[in-house]
């Protein structure tokens, strides 16, 4: 067979992969049957490593196109997680969350700490575990989701049902308290807890203490305790303490008060 046939037939034959939409395949063909010829495959070993790379690659693209339509943040993940600058982490707790067994039951995750203990990587690390196991997953920052709740009370029904927020198996809300709602923010979040209460999983980061949750809430003890009522019936509470990871590289004399670092040494 001459090269021109050769590269026809080739031609053809990927031709035929992207009508079956095996775009992988079609890309890599003649890699692929180089790398068979140069490792002795059989037809059938070919074939089935073949496929296997296909999956792989629809997978990979089917987690992405997830992670964009979700505002999940990419990269964040258990693996990428400095265990070791954060030993107050529980590691044992985190990586059974990340069987997503939660998501499966409806139930929540609650991430308490200060600032830059790494709760926002963790509740994104989940975002990630969930989608590559198959559930919808929406990343909101607090503040960003009261906007769109605030929009969609003025909205056709219809326009707010298609919502991702609504119709997502988990929903990650990060960054909850750094501002105070004012009293219809407060309600339309209450409204959205009721929503998912034992119908979809909330993850929520948050650098205050649930008995300090009141003053976001308008002040308004009642709703308050009727959130959390929702929020903590089923709920996995993560606590984490410790320095802020982006000021890990920081002197611990930048992070001192003025009048403590000129007081003299004893």
């Amino acid at each position: 067979m001459s090269a021109a046939a050769g590269r026809g037939e080739l031609e053809v034959l990927a031709e035929r992969c992207r009508a079956l939409r095996l775009n992988f395949t079609a890309e890599r063909l003649s890699e692929l049957l180089e790398e068979a010829a140069r490792e002795g495959l059989t037809p059938l070993r070919f074939f089935d490593r073949t496929l296997e790379r296909e999956i792989e690659q629809h997978e990979e693209r089917r987690v992405e196109l997830a992670l964009r339509r979700g505002g999940v943040p990419p990269g964040k993940t258990l693996e990428g997680f400095d265990w070791t600058f954060q030993p107050q982490a529980d590691r044992q707790l985190l990586e059974l969350l990340g069987t997503c067994g939660f998501v499966r039951q409806r139930e929540n995750v609650l991430f308490l700490g200060p600032p830059g203990v790494g709760k926002s990587h963790l509740a994104a690390a989940l975002g990630i575990r969930a989608i590559k196991n198959g559930f919808r997953t929406t990343h909101y920052s607090f503040d960003e989701l009261i906007r769109v709740l605030r929009a969609d009370d003025a909205s056709p029904p219809a326009r707010v049902h298609a919502r991702r927020y609504r119709n997502s198996a988990l929903l990650i809300i990060d960054e909850v308290g750094f501002r105070p709602l004012d009293r219809k923010e407060a309600n339309l979040f209450f409204r959205l807890v009721c929503s998912h209460y034992e119908r979809a999983s909330l993850i929520l980061t948050s650098n205050k203490s649930v008995g300090a949750w009141q003053e976001i809430f308008a002040g308004d003890e009642a709703l308050t305790m009727a959130i959390l009522d929702r929020l903590l019936h089923h709920v996995h509470p993560v606590s984490i303490s410790g320095r802020s990871y982006r000021l890990r590289a920081l002197d611990d004399r930048l992070l001192q008060a003025p009048g403590d670092r000129d007081a003299p040494s004893e």
